[in-house]
């Protein structure tokens, strides 16, 4: 394709009212190239492909996101429900790409088979930018280059009205791929913690809307964060338009932790057992069973407190993710360059470890420890 004309079929598709699926007339890998997705146009009882365009960088160069769609039987554009998997909307957090790209190879066989239920619009690298780059944010080349948190941004501005590339990304995407929620009704954002730290399974939860409980109990987390959101993020744009979203964080940046994949894995079965997507086993009676989940390993917390340098030097922790701590419990020691003990750090809170800093290099300021904790009633 002469690449004038993408800027020109971008703009258009911003103006589409998002009813049907847009083809460049591209084909890449053997996979069409579209900017906007109607998921009623994909075949039946199929997994298809497609290369979504979500922007121009500078000189023409396209932006193409992988997108697996997942559609069960025509009935089941009414009778099923329409599930988002998206992942990596940091370049450097990877471990929901591997987990998201396992459960569409095992979906093959209940796909084709005719026994799916619903669909499911899969997107492993939501920034292949930050991918490339191999770090966390979007550039851009406006000025000297600018670094975007991408999940701050959304649901993106329109193009027309002189959105910034960024924000013309997220907006096509919302649009294009998720149809400004028509073709989506439950939704799941995988993460990591950022490069420098790791973390165990845990989720961000909006407990405010229906549906966000069950959705975030069914992942059996290791710490369950009932969490307000952030403006701009993924999953708080889709709860803010009354859809159930959660945020998955799994295990560390920049690794594929075979564990820690499996577990996602493993949720999105039950997720999609629980929503009636997939076939459930039977009772033997007629009746289905419920999903079950258990609790017992996770920890709910309402709250988080962090734990800050307050000098630049080398830290050593002393205290692991998920490990309980009491309020005033030393967690790490900052040395200087000769080894000194310049600085203790210790808990504000009793709580349990989320998050620690692995890079020992810390300037002043630099976050150590997410402690998790429950500021509601002991037990409640």
């Amino acid at each position: 394709m002469d690449f004038s004309l993408l800027t020109a079929l971008l703009l258009l598709s911003a103006r589409l009212s998002w009813a049907q699926t847009v083809f460049t007339g591209d084909v890449i890998g053997g996979y069409p190239v579209i900017t906007s997705l109607n998921i009623a146009d994909a075949p039946s009882n199929a997994i298809t492909r497609y290369w979504f365009l979500a922007a121009e960088a500078q000189g023409g160069i396209p932006y193409y996101l992988p997108v697996f769609l997942a559609r069960g039987t025509n009935r089941s554009l009414e009778s099923g429900r329409k599930l988002s998997l998206s992942a990596s909307v940091h370049g450097d957090e990877l471990n929901g790409i591997a987990a998201l790209q396992r459960v569409f190879s095992q979906l093959n066989e209940t796909v084709a088979g005719g026994e799916f239920n619903g669909t499911i619009i899969g997107l492993p690298t939501t920034n292949p930018n930050g991918n490339q780059h191999n770090q966390r944010n979007f550039y851009s080349s406006s000025s000297n280059g600018f670094l975007t948190n991408l999940n701050r941004v959304f649901p993106g501005k329109d193009p027309l009205e002189g959105a910034a590339m960024p924000d013309a990304y997220a907006y096509a995407i919302w649009n294009g791929l998720w149809g400004n929620t028509s073709n989506v009704d439950v939704a799941v954002d995988l993460h990591t913690p950022s490069t420098g730290e790791t973390g165990p399974l845990w989720c961000y939860a909006d407990f405010r809307l229906p549906y966000v409980q069950r959705l975030a109990e069914l992942a059996q987390v290791d710490i369950l964060k009932i969490d307000p959101g952030e403006p701009g993020s993924i999953e708080t744009t889709w709860v803010d338009n009354s859809i159930p979203a959660i945020t998955l964080e799994i295990g560390t940046p920049k690794r594929w932790q075979q564990d820690y994949i499996q577990r996602t894995e493993d949720f999105i079965f039950r997720l999609l057992t629980d929503l009636h997507m997939t076939p459930p086993s039977s009772n033997g009676d007629g009746t289905v069973p419920v999903v079950e989940v258990d609790l017992s390993n996770t920890y709910k917390a309402t709250n988080s407190s962090s734990v800050y340098t307050t000098r630049t030097g080398w830290v050593e922790t002393l205290v692991d993710v998920l490990d309980d701590v009491t309020e005033g419990q030393v967690l790490a020691t900052v040395y200087n360059s000769w080894g000194d003990v310049i600085e203790s750090l210790t808990s504000p809170v009793n709580g349990r470890v989320n998050q620690v800093k692995t890079d020992p290099a810390a300037e002043q300021g630099a976050r150590v420890y997410v402690i998790a904790y429950n500021a509601t009633t002991e037990g409640s």
